[in-house]
């Protein structure tokens, strides 16, 4: 499976499922920015040692959320802030600028970490979104339209099922 599918699953699955499902988010948060630290692992371990390094940092962003739903927050918003500001500063490439990861990681920690579940729902919809647009096989202004279209639907969808699940707690 290339890495473009994955990224389009991940998309549907985040956009959708981003607050019910936060471990899953900060599991394929944790991922992505491990993909950029891979060209770091020695040269000389066998070939399934980076999907092996994928799969220890998606096990640890996940541990952490399922352990305390608060600091769930904080560390989802972590990987989220580093991620946001490492796909602004140097999008594509295999590499994660320090200063940039520190930064977006700081304030995407304090920005979920303080909102909670609603700050949750925004950053995972536009996250979401964000990972499906790469696979829109749009270009120009239908695209975008239709990335507007598919955050506006993931948002709702989360809020519906937020509500539907809080009023059920009643």
């Amino acid at each position: 499976m290339n890495i473009i599918a994955i990224r389009g699953i991940a998309g549907v699955a985040i956009l959708f499922l981003g607050r019910e499902l936060s471990f899953l988010f900060s599991a394929v948060m944790a991922a992505f920015i491990g993909t950029r630290l891979t060209h770091l692992l020695p040269p000389s371990w066998p070939a399934w040692a980076d999907l092996a390094f994928l799969a220890v940092l998606a096990i640890l962003g996940a541990a952490f959320t399922i352990i305390d739903k608060n600091t769930g927050y904080y560390v989802c918003g972590f990987l989220v802030g580093g991620f946001v500001f490492n796909e602004i500063y140097s999008p594509g490439e295999s590499t994660i600028p320090i200063l940039p990861f520190f930064v977006g990681s700081v304030i995407g920690a304090v920005i979920i970490g303080l909102l909670g579940e609603w700050a949750l729902i925004v950053v995972s919809s536009l996250i979401g979104t964000y990972l499906i647009y790469g696979v829109l096989p749009l270009s120009g202004t239908a695209r975008t339209l239709a990335s507007a279209g598919v955050f506006v639907i993931g948002a709702l969808a989360q809020v519906t099922f937020y509500q539907m699940q809080k009023h059920s707690d009643e």
